[in-house]
């Protein structure tokens, strides 16, 4: 036997407890930033959609019928719940858009990866527009006639 001490392997605060390449890096940045700025015109660039959701969702119905004759051409009715769902869905626009950029800058300080934080952003302002749309498509009794209408008798069965 030898009288040398066992080498012993190091301490726990010693070893790297991360695995190489695991932190983010200016990769991350870029996207996390690139990302916010594509919101960020997204959002700003369609202040005056929110503003009159109206003549966007008659541009749609216009696009749909466009797209299939079987759908017939109509008109949304602009009701005073139409400005005030497009001033709602402004705000919450705002404000999701807000936290997703606070967010965002919370993880990059903290050195965390942080590009998913903008997609999901999207993905609820995403969410939060289809229903805001939708709901006023829907109450328009003209809309839902003529949306009732395609399902039922519009497109032929293949």
């Amino acid at each position: 036997m030898t009288d040398e001490p066992a080498k012993q392997s190091p301490e726990p605060s010693e070893a790297s407890t991360a695995p190489v390449g695991a932190r983010p890096g200016f990769f991350n940045l870029v996207l996390t930033v690139g990302l916010l700025v594509m919101g960020a015109i997204n959002v700003f660039g369609s202040l005056a959609e929110y503003l009159h959701p109206g003549m966007l969702i008659t541009g749609f119905l216009a696009q749909l019928s466009a797209a299939d004759p079987n759908f017939p051409q109509v008109s949304y009715t602009t009701t005073a719940a139409t400005d005030i769902t497009g001033g709602l869905l402004l705000s919450l626009q705002g404000a999701n858009f807000g936290l997703i950029l606070w967010w965002s800058f919370a993880r990059l300080r903290a050195k965390k990866f942080s590009f998913w934080v903008p997609l999901l952003g999207a993905a609820i302002s995403s969410v939060l527009t289809m229903i805001a749309l939708t709901t006023l498509m829907l109450a328009d009794p003209t809309v839902r006639h003529a949306l009732s209408e395609f399902i039922e008798h519009g497109r032929p069965s293949l």
